[in-house]
């Protein structure tokens, strides 16, 4: 949220979205500026940057940051590369969808051994529900994660047979 003191809280931000008006007064609301930013406040009372609003991961009323996964994921030995979107579920709202580059053969033993590493190093709701591996990851020219694209393909693996469905390994107190 930012906020500029004085009469008129806009002075010095943009005025409007072009010709979308309703997007102008929920970015707007209660003369505030919602960036779209998710942060967290430091120990010492700095503020450090999480992620984007959209890429935040509602499962069972917890959020999750998809890049906060996505670094985990890539200390594994095995993951070249990762990215991490939310899909539907049913009972949870959004489960956690990983998209993998591996260095070594795919195989279901690999996706339980990293989805069993990562519930070591962070919380276990926030292991991938579901990983599947991928020849490349959707990328920009400047190599950062297309998040739309990554979503829709996170939406058409979840029921392809060959994605790992990881969901049952995902209990509190599993590490």
């Amino acid at each position: 949220l930012v906020r500029r003191a004085g009469p008129d809280p806009r002075h010095g931000f943009f005025s409007e979205y072009l010709k979308d008006p309703a997007a102008t007064a929920d970015a707007w609301a209660g003369g505030w500026f919602h960036t779209g930013d998710v942060v967290r406040r430091l120990p010492t009372g700095d503020l450090q940057f999480v992620d984007r609003k959209k890429n935040v991961i509602r499962r069972s009323g917890e959020n999750i940051a998809a890049v906060e996964v996505e670094s985990a994921l890539m200390r594994h030995p095995a993951v070249a590369a990762a990215g991490v979107a939310a899909v539907h579920d049913a009972i949870r709202g959004d489960e956690v969808f990983a998209c993998l580059v591996v260095r070594d053969t795919a195989t279901p033993a690999l996706a339980h051994g990293i989805a069993e590493w990562a519930l070591g190093k962070i919380a276990y709701y926030k292991v991938p529900g579901y990983i599947a591996f991928v020849e490349a990851l959707p990328l920009t020219a400047t190599q950062k994660i297309m998040r739309a694209e990554l979503k829709a393909l996170a939406a058409r693996l979840v029921d392809d047979p060959a994605t790992h469905d990881l969901r049952a390994l995902k209990k509190r107190g599993a590490a």
